[in-house]
Order: structure tokens, then sequence, then C-alpha cells
């Protein structure tokens, strides 16, 4: 079986920002942001530093290692464990980025029939789009839900999720399972959200 990975998630930022050195602060643009790292645009020279900081405005100054350099713009790599890049990369978020930024994973739009289990009954719906973090679906009639859910379909087994939000007919859910099990369900489905390892 092949492994997969996510794709790692870029927003643009589009900040203005500064890179100290050990001998100097230079003025940038932040043109990509990701939990691994950031794009850069310079303007000034960092003099062959590669260990650097990351100073973005209202916000903090993050570790980072030069990783490549292209022209005026640089490519550098935080510092630090996975968990706190992740709060760091919801912090910023939370704080720039637009409400399509801000989740946590691709979504691919599909049109694919589909059944909610839920509160003991079995509600047809129509899933509208799906990622490794959850799925929006159109029930066929309208339902009061709430807490967890099954959604079954013809291309996949169950995925145990929880009901995020209900509007009319339409239901936002959050799988349950870690994203590489739900992966691992979905198989072959999503290839725009997964990528060979």
């Amino acid at each position: 079986m092949t492994e997969m990975r996510l794709v790692e998630q870029r927003v643009a930022l589009m900040q203005p920002g500064k890179i100290h050195t050990p001998d100097a602060l230079v003025d940038c643009e932040i043109l990509l942001f990701s939990r691994k790292g950031a794009r850069v645009r310079l303007l000034g020279d960092l003099h062959g530093a590669t260990d650097l900081f990351l100073a973005i405005r209202d916000f903090g100054q993050l570790s980072c290692r030069l990783a490549q350099v292209d022209d005026d713009c640089i490519e550098v790599s935080f510092c630090g464990d996975a968990e706190s890049q992740d709060a760091v990369f919801q912090d910023i978020l939370d704080r720039f980025a637009d409400e399509e930024g801000q989740r946590r994973f691709l979504r691919r739009s599909v049109l694919w029939p589909g059944h909610l289990v839920a509160g003991g009954q079995q509600h047809a719906c129509t899933i509208l789009n799906m990622s490794l973090g959850g799925a929006k679906i159109a029930l066929c009639n309208e339902a009061a839900l709430a807490g967890e859910a099954v959604l079954k379909g013809d291309r996949f087994e169950g995925l145990e999720a929880t009901v995020a939000w209900v509007s009319g007919r339409m239901v936002g859910l959050e799988f349950n399972g870690p994203p590489a099990r739900v992966g691992r369900i979905l198989g072959d489905l999503l290839p725009t959200i997964k990528a060979s390892a």
C-alpha cells in the first residue's frame, strides 16, 4: 500500500516583517506561511546569515533557518517541535488569514450520494465537499442534528464524525478519526489533498 501524507497548507499572508540576523535587521514582506516555514521577499541583504529570526508585525518573532534562496525571495524553515509550529500557524491564521485559509485541511468539491446516521436515524444526503478533517453535506430533508454521527457513502465505508454546525439542510461535519485514518478510508478518492510520501 502506498504511504500518504498531507499536502502542507500554505496561506498567502502578504504581511510586512523583519528578518533579524546576528548582525543586521532586514525589512521583508512575508508572502506565504505554513506550519513548517515561510516564503519571504527580502528588501535588503542577509550577508550570508543562515540562523535567523522572522518578526511579524503585531505578532512576535519566530526562530528559523534559511532553507533556499531564489533571487530576492527566500524560504525559511521554522525551528521547534511540531506542536508548537501548529499552535503558531493557527494563531497566525486567526490574526491574518481569511476564512478559507483557516481550514486546516484542503477541501475537494464532490457531489456524492450518501447517508448520515445520527440519533438512531438515517438521513439521505448529498456530500458537497470533503477533506481529511471533515465534510459539508446537504440533507434531503431538514433535521435537528447534534452530537455524534456517521457519514456513509457509496464510495467509502462509514466515517465517524461530530456535527459542527447546521444551517437549514446544510450540515458541517468534523471527522473524529485522525487524518491518516480518514485518508486510508478514502483511498484514492481525494487525490488533490494527498500526495505520495
